[in-house]
């Protein structure tokens, strides 16, 4: 599907505009004399990001929408995608003229979450969608848990209850916990279905790899940019720890889990690092690593407009790729005529003929 093709370049979008503008830019208020000038720099290229990505994923959501109604998904799916992504469009919109409701902030993060997880259960009946259907449904799920912890925390605070209090601390432990689960399950993503092979293929397709080089990589990622997090709250932490610790505050979810603080810098670590690699070297299909990145720039502020849109465009990505076998066997056709002669099937196998003409 050729709308397909756009996510990737829209994710970029997405996750520059949250590392400039949602991380960086105010981490670096006040972090050093002398830097006032990089931090006004960085704040507006931040603000571009963010306004180049709400006028792409507007066209895209409404893109993605119309194919979406046009495909073979369920009626039900094709349904919550027009009520909720218009929704969400139409929230997005007013958002840039006044501030957005609390109410209108909770609805379009539930509205994203429901769709989110009605998309996944469609494309897990797809065996190459599973990783990136599981991720989306955790993504899902941990939103619809952590707006009930914002709602139970709301009531807490106005009657004063210590029992709601305690009930908002345990759902919002609940809900780190599938938000932790749904980042691992994207950084096995990154390595699922590459080394699938053809229908024509000699040997037999291997098993999808809990570990990769790729999971590897993000994960050791996040072990050190966490290292330097932790190291950055102390008195005598350099600026780049500093600065490390401030930006992955930023991405830390609310109401605060009761979990250690190590855990939650990890995985908001971890989060940033899988959407990296998932750009760089998407899965098979790109349009995959797109949406892996965006649910993921999505997972921990679903409330906000442009979060709450990134999470239905990554939705709607998923449950139109279930639905596009023709562009994975291209896919799949494609990198085979691009392997090296030696290793396609019956390379090197001696000729019978001995190689004589005639």
């Amino acid at each position: 599907m050729p709308v397909l093709a756009l996510i990737r370049p829209l994710a970029v979008l997405a996750l520059l505009a949250m590392v400039l503008g949602r991380m960086l830019a105010p981490a670096m208020v006040g972090l050093a004399v002398g830097i006032e000038r990089t931090a006004h720099a960085v704040e507006l290229a931040g603000a571009g990001a963010s306004q180049l990505f709400a006028i792409g994923a507007i066209v895209m959501a409404m893109a993605l929408i119309s194919a979406v109604v046009r495909s073979r998904v369920p009626y039900a799916l094709r349904i919550a995608a027009i009520v909720a992504g218009s929704f969400v469009i139409l929230v997005v919109l007013h958002a840039t003229v006044q501030r957005v409701p609390d109410l209108s902030a909770a609805l379009i993060g539930v509205s994203a979450a429901i769709l989110a997880l009605g998309s996944a259960w469609e494309a897990l009946r797809v065996p190459f969608m599973r990783p990136v259907a599981a991720a989306l449904g955790l993504v899902g799920a941990s939103a619809l848990v952590r707006l009930t912890g914002v709602l139970l925390a709301v009531w807490a605070n106005d009657r004063g209850s210590k029992a709601l209090a305690a009930a908002t601390s345990s759902v919002a432990t609940a809900a780190f916990a599938l938000d932790a689960l749904a980042v691992l399950t994207a950084a096995v993503a990154l390595g699922a279905g590459r080394d699938a092979r053809s229908r024509d293929a000699e040997q037999p397709r291997p098993g999808p790899r809990l570990v990769s080089p790729l999971s590897l990589a993000a994960l050791a990622s996040a072990l050190l940019a966490t290292r330097a997090a932790l190291a950055g709250a102390a008195e005598d932490a350099s600026m780049v720890e500093t600065l490390f610790r401030r930006a992955l505050d930023r991405l830390l979810t609310r109401p605060a889990p009761v979990v250690p603080l190590s855990m939650q810098l990890f995985a908001a670590a971890l989060s940033v690092a899988v959407v990296a690699l998932a750009l760089i070297a998407p899965p098979r299909l790109p349009a995959l690593g797109g949406a892996l990145a965006l649910l993921l720039v999505a997972r921990s502020a679903p409330e906000v407009p442009l979060g709450g849109l990134s999470l239905v465009i990554a939705a709607l990505c998923v449950a139109l790729a279930s639905r596009d076998e023709r562009g994975f066997w291209a896919a799949v056709l494609a990198t085979e005529r691009e392997r090296a002669p030696g290793a396609l099937p019956g390379a090197g196998k001696p000729d019978p003929t001995g190689g004589a003409s005639g």
